[in-house]
């Protein structure tokens, strides 16, 4: 089942992806040399705990989870002979990844070695969904999301920090699971056929 560890299990899945392709490059290596270096905590928060700049060079953070309107007003799902399962909710997860180190040009390296890898894999792996229900899941899609100034700067001024060159990703759709029992359908008792004679007009 797809249940509410898929946030969890989607966005360290997407940390594992940039640190090992980050420790991976000749010329980033030696910034990224374990996991943390991937932070999942916001920048505001890396920037506000007075360590050392470059520390901790990229944040990938979860910022904002947004129903998705479309996927939600489904009808129940086929689940068996007579039965219909409740729609799973799905969601989009909203991610803001911003390099903090305190060179410029590192910042520049980081996010463009960001970008190649995570066009890299713009589908989520099936490992996240039962494999009962895949064939009944849309595919779960990696999207840079475009984010004009205005936009970028509310996030900025929400965290109470200087603006900082950041990109924004989508994760859509991410669903989990319904904690209703599945509906049992009324079986069919009784068929009636009406038959009605047409006849013809002269």
């Amino acid at each position: 089942m797809s249940d509410y560890h898929i946030l969890h299990s989607i966005t360290l899945h997407l940390r594992d992806l940039l640190f090992e392709g980050l420790a991976a490059d000749a010329t980033l290596k030696t910034h990224f040399t374990q996991q943390v270096d991937v932070s999942l905590e916001s920048p505001a928060t890396l920037l506000g705990e007075g360590q050392a700049a470059g520390s901790e060079p990229l944040s990938l953070y979860l910022y904002q989870v947004v129903p998705n309107a479309h996927l939600n007003n489904r009808p129940k799902i086929p689940a068996g002979p007579g039965t219909l399962a409740h729609v799973p909710t799905s969601l989009d997860l909203l991610y803001l990844l911003t390099p903090l180190h305190d060179k410029p040009e590192v910042n520049l390296r980081i996010l463009a070695k960001s970008v190649q890898i995570l066009a890299a894999h713009p589908v989520i792996s099936e490992a996240f969904l039962d494999s009962d229900l895949r064939p009944r899941r849309p595919e779960v899609r990696l999207l840079m999301q475009p984010l004009d100034l205005e936009g970028m700067t509310r996030i900025w001024n929400a965290f109470n920090r200087p603006y900082r060159l950041s990109l924004g990703y989508m994760i859509r759709p991410v669903s989990i699971d319904s904690l209703r029992p599945d509906e049992e359908l009324a079986p069919v008792r009784e068929r009636l056929v009406d038959v009605h004679r047409v006849e013809e007009i002269e």
